[in-house]
């Protein structure tokens, strides 16, 4: 087992596993070129769990934050394939952010989970998260 750095030849499996936590629900149409983008990007980070092949993956955004004057790192995802869920994955995934969020000076480690995965509520709990805020989304 090896955490990795993800790249634009990862693109395939990064959206079969993103298909997983959007219930097949995105389109590679839409995804490659959002995908392209982000791994672009010097602030966003894509980290891969790997065995024999990706199994898992964890997306970082780094970015200074006025009301905590500091950095922060926001997990954007955390996606374990649904075949190698409950072996700790998520977690070396998440143990892995948090020392890589400390090694760059952040502040805090933040995320947002859907309200309707309890799994992964109890998940971050777990974790040592604590539930701050509420988030709200509005469409456009």
């Amino acid at each position: 087992m090896e955490i990795i750095e993800l790249g634009l030849d990862d693109i395939n499996r990064v959206f079969e596993l993103s298909n997983q936590l959007e219930n097949n629900s995105l389109t590679f149409e839409h995804f490659k070129p959002c995908y392209y983008e982000i791994v672009s990007l010097n602030n966003h980070i894509i980290y891969g769990i790997k065995l024999d092949e990706i199994v898992g993956y964890i997306h970082l955004r780094l970015e200074r934050q006025l009301h905590h004057a500091s950095l922060v790192v926001e997990v954007l995802e955390l996606i374990i394939d649904h075949k190698h869920r409950s072996k700790h994955l998520g977690k070396r995934l998440l143990d892995f952010a948090v020392n890589y969020s400390k090694s760059i000076g952040a502040s805090h480690i933040e995320l947002t989970t859907n309200v309707v995965r309890e799994r992964a509520h109890q998940f971050y709990i777990r974790e040592g998260f604590n539930q701050t805020s509420l988030k709200f989304v509005r469409s456009i």
